[in-house]
């Protein structure tokens, strides 16, 4: 019987069957790109039938404000973070005075660079101060997992904030109104570069509601400390400043815009005053003060690098006295 050559070179006997085709089996890779690691419908949201939203659930944090998680916390603080710290930071803290005459609860704001920020800013408190302060802290966050949002409460005692637009809880005003301190970052999250970001308005908000004063606060040295990406600060003991500054009120005129502007100036100031000298940081007559170098318009005008931003908030704080020149 004659043959016939195929592809391969092979000859097929006429009438035979053809030989099957092989395919190539699936390797892990083609496995992984075509398997569905999320759990995302495939129905985009907008063709799914409605759904009335689920009422959030707030992280359970009262039990942090207890008797012995206070004790705790003193001891956590004052006997382990504080002394660390200062074995791994060379610091200065000015205008601590300022809470020995306040009397009633405040809201203590701050600018935001560092996850140093809220240990440094603790442990620089009066310990009759620090026993009756909270810390606010992003919900997605620091309480997206238990084990965290625990810790994190009974060490700091920090509250759930939601961020995202959601609704205002009602801790942060009932907190106030049971004497205590609140630490609010009205910039919601640590800068990226070291200048101070856009203040959003719910600390002013919560000022007019509750009534309470504002004792501003300018942390410099801690984004040149432990920037992002670091959990531990960089070796040299760098220099970290805490500058607290007079109880500010709302006024008769004020609204929530206008507060939050006087909430950054004052902020700035301070930072200002770290940087170079409090008669330095006073505002001029030409505008407002400058938080960093780093913050003044680029010589072609526009927004300044991030280089030039992360080079002005790693400068080292001013001096607190003239240095001898002897020395």
């Amino acid at each position: 019987m004659s043959g016939v050559a195929g592809k391969s070179g092979r000859a097929l006997r006429v009438g035979s069957p053809a030989p099957a085709r092989r395919h190539p089996g699936l390797g892990l890779g083609q496995v992984a790109r075509g398997f569905r690691w999320s759990g995302r419908p495939l129905v985009p949201a907008s063709a799914q039938p409605f759904r009335p939203p689920i009422p959030g659930r707030e992280f359970p944090t009262a039990w942090a404000r207890g008797p012995v998680a206070r004790a705790t916390r003193a001891a956590f603080l004052g006997g382990i973070m504080d002394p660390l710290l200062h074995s791994q930071l060379t610091w200065r803290i000015e205008g601590a005075e300022v809470f020995a005459d306040l009397g009633e609860p405040a809201l203590i704001v701050a600018n935001h660079a560092s996850h140093l920020d809220a240990t440094v800013l603790l442990c620089a408190l009066p310990a009759a101060v620090r026993e009756r302060t909270v810390v606010t802290a992003a919900a997605d966050y620091f309480f997206e997992s238990t084990w965290r949002g625990l810790s994190t409460a009974l060490a700091f005692g920090t509250v759930p904030i939601d961020r995202s637009g959601g609704a205002p809880s009602t801790t942060p005003v009932d907190l106030l109104r049971e004497g205590w301190n609140l630490v609010i970052f009205p910039e919601g999250t640590r800068s990226p570069d070291g200048a101070r970001g856009r203040f959003k308005l719910g600390a002013a908000f919560l000022a007019l509601n509750a009534g309470v004063p504002v004792v501003p606060v300018g942390l410099r040295g801690t984004f040149a400390a432990m920037p992002r990406g670091r959990s531990w600060p960089v070796a040299g003991r760098p220099e970290v400043s805490v500058r607290f500054g007079r109880p500010l009120r709302p006024g008769a005129g004020d609204d929530v815009r206008g507060f939050t502007a006087k909430l950054v100036a004052e902020v700035d100031r301070l930072v200002a005053e770290g940087e170079t000298s409090w008669w330095a940081s006073l505002p001029r007559p030409d505008g407002p003060t400058v938080s960093a170098r780093a913050a003044r318009p680029a010589p072609g005008g526009g927004e300044p690098a991030r280089w030039r931003k992360v080079w002005a908030a790693t400068e080292p704080p001013a001096p607190t006295r003239p240095r001898s020149p002897w020395s």
